[in-house]
């Protein structure tokens, strides 16, 4: 098309823009007096809580102060002076989970000094990457608590570990706000199952952690808590919508984290933090009592899961609970089929057979993220597993990718974004999402959307705005209840067809890039929104899909990356600017309920691969005075030379 074309195009959109205005005027202007009526005691209830967050943090730094603990009879170990309890602090931070829990098994160190230590450490990082919301008072009474009653006996298997919690579980006594205002002071009265599992088993909860405005993004920023920072590199986000808990982790400030997967949001802050996950069938770790931020959502299933630093300590945490009689009786929709051992899989004479693909059919991945799975692959041949490349386009010619990806946007939002709209009402909009926000409310005007789907998407096509992801996105509408209905008709169907088409190849387990980039600086996510593709299609397959790290990135290979003719893809171009270090992640999909199977396949690629460098927190004296950089708070410790034993 010629320039002239072009120009005359984009000057018609421009007007139909134009044309839009008066609608838009007519829709926003009463809407924001209303919501100003309302802003002025959310801002008192937010004023409220920071004074009560701020406390807490000030309390548990006191606690953990090692010139505090001189005289504290719940401190084990050499005590004589501060420097001593920092060096018991520092011993207990250098282990990996395994051999904590052989120390506090064999009461060398009490849940107290474990809590006392990892509690010192995080709320130094929080300073630096604000990844925790809120502190758990209880965290110390129950420390006490479980060294007392278990004192010279037998303990359970997760005595005395301290963990992270995303605040979008149910706590007693806590908010699960999701970032929203008009939640604070409505505080729960009981917690929910899988955590409260987690306790009887004698772990301890100390903090909850970000999460993204309303939780529908993987940017964790929200007007409340602020912005969560990645540990890897400070101008990026963790991901999302589990992104605190990634970030923690990363940081070395929990053993472990748990937060839950609607259309990636454990599997997309694994890839960018350098973490192993694995997002379960839905009912093989059920949970319910929780805030999902899109409650009444489509055929997509919500999983539990675990953030760990490596495969062994995943496994070992779900086989804790999935299958368990005592969780199935807190939780009746979780299944009563225990997890086996991925050693016991292993003993078998035949290899899994390994299908891959790099290219989902919707949207293009970055250099690094091919290679992250390219490689694995020819490693795997390397080794003698037997490998079949897995053809989306091939799954049915009624199910092409652009087709599964309309059906995925539909069922993330079968209302239309109805709900989502009204829960921001009179919310302060953050910063990142607020494009998001304002498209989600500007859809409930019946002229602008049909303006923007009938007349500027259509035309966008001709201009450099041009771009298919876009457009799928923006046609995702359920024009009635029938729409709602068919959509999840055909959701079924597509199941069925992908099964057999998996059936047909044979395979027992698939690789494919973990998400479109590494991670992204705080601008893109919501400008790069359709990239959940390629993670939330096995939330609504309801598959098994884990993410282990395999490399890191490698200098300018992402500088490769063919971005013409599409906006979305100039987006992503730059998005993955300046990546060279970041973690780089693939991730293992297999058929519902074979956990089993995925976990052995990511052990496999685990064992084979580089992986990536482990952070370790610089002593204080280098890090209190700066707010520097990722480098100047955090050093690299090479994973493999220290057998995965570093935290």
């Amino acid at each position: 098309m010629s320039c002239l074309g072009r120009f005359l195009i984009g000057l018609l959109v421009f007007m139909f823009y134009l044309a839009s205005l008066p609608f838009l005027i007519l829709y926003a202007i009463p809407k924001i007096l209303y919501e100003k009526c309302r802003k002025p005691s959310k801002k008192l209830r937010i004023r409220n809580f920071r004074i009560r967050q701020t406390d807490g943090f000030v309390d548990f730094e006191n606690r953990t102060l090692p010139a505090n603990l001189l005289h504290s009879e719940r401190i084990n170990g050499l005590k004589t002076t501060a420097a001593d309890i920092e060096n018991t602090f520092q011993t207990i931070l250098a282990v990996d989970f395994q051999t904590l829990r052989a120390f506090l098994q064999s009461e060398k160190y009490t849940a107290y000094t474990v809590l006392s230590a990892y509690v010192w450490r995080a709320i130094k990082i929080n300073r630096k990457i604000n990844c925790i919301t809120e502190v758990i008072k209880d965290a110390f009474i129950d420390a006490a608590r479980l060294d007392d009653e278990y004192r010279g006996k037998s303990k359970p298997a997760l005595f005395g570990i301290p963990f992270s919690v995303k605040s979008n579980f149910y706590m007693e006594g806590y908010e699960a706000t999701v970032g929203l205002a008009s939640l604070l002071e409505n505080r729960e009265t009981s917690t929910c199952s899988v955590i409260q599992f987690l306790k009887d088993e004698g772990a301890i909860p100390f903090c909850l952690t970000n999460v993204p405005q309303g939780l529908l993004s993987y940017i964790t920023s929200n007007p409340l808590y602020g912005t969560t920072k990645n540990p890897w590199d400070f101008s990026r986000t963790p991901g999302g919508s589990s992104g605190g808990e990634a970030a923690l982790l990363a940081a070395g400030g929990a053993v472990f984290g748990i937060g839950n997967d609607l259309v990636g949001s454990l599997r997309i802050p694994a890839a960018f933090c350098g973490l192993v996950t694995l997002k379960p069938t839905q009912d093989r770790l059920h949970e319910s009592s929780m805030n999902p931020g899109l409650p009444g959502r489509g055929r997509l299933g919500l999983s539990c899961g675990f953030f760990t630093r490596n495969v062994e300590d995943q496994e070992f945490l779900l086989r804790q609970i999935v299958g368990n009689p005592k969780y199935h009786e807190m939780c009746p929709y979780s299944t009563l089929s225990p997890l086996l051992s991925t050693s016991d899989l292993k003993e078998e004479k035949r290899k899994p057979v390994i299908g891959w693909f790099v290219d989902d059919g919707f949207g293009a991945v970055a250099p690094s993220n091919r290679r992250g799975v390219e490689e694995t692959i020819s490693k795997l041949k390397l080794d003698g597993y037997e490998i079949k490349e897995f053809k989306m386009s091939e799954i049915d010619e009624n199910f092409q990718p652009d087709v599964v990806a309309d059906m995925l946007f539909r069922n993330v939002m079968p209302d239309n974004g109805a709900y989502m709209s009204e829960m921001y009402a009179g919310e302060p909009y953050d910063r990142y999402m607020s494009h998001f926000i304002r498209l989600v409310r500007y859809k409930q005007v019946f002229v602008i959307r049909w303006l923007a789907q009938h007349v500027i998407l259509p035309l966008a096509q001709f201009t450099p705005l041009k771009s298919k992801q876009v457009m799928c996105l923006g046609n995702a509408y359920n024009a009635n209840p029938s729409c709602v209905r068919h959509n999840q008709e055909k959701t079924d169907a597509f199941k069925l067809k992908w099964i057999k088409y998996w059936k047909s190849l044979g395979i027992d387990a698939l690789i494919c890039p973990s998400f479109i980039t590494p991670a992204q600086p705080y601008e893109y996510p919501v400008q790069l929104s359709t990239g959940v593709f390629i993670t939330g299609l096995f939330n609504m397959l309801d598959c098994p899909a884990g993410v282990v790290p395999v490399s890191p990135v490698r200098e300018k290979e992402n500088d490769t990356f063919d971005s013409s003719g599409d906006f979305v893809l100039r987006l992503q171009s730059k998005a993955m600017k300046g990546t060279t270090g970041m973690p780089n992640a693939i991730q293992v999909v297999t058929l519902p309920n074979q956990e089993e199977m995925c976990l052995n396949v990511m052990k496999i690629i685990e064992e084979m691969s580089e992986g990536v460098q482990l952070l370790r927190w610089k002593s204080e004296n280098q890090t209190i005075w700066t707010n520097g950089d990722s480098l100047e708070c955090f050093e690299r410790i090479d994973k493999k030379k220290s057998n995965g034993k570093t935290v």
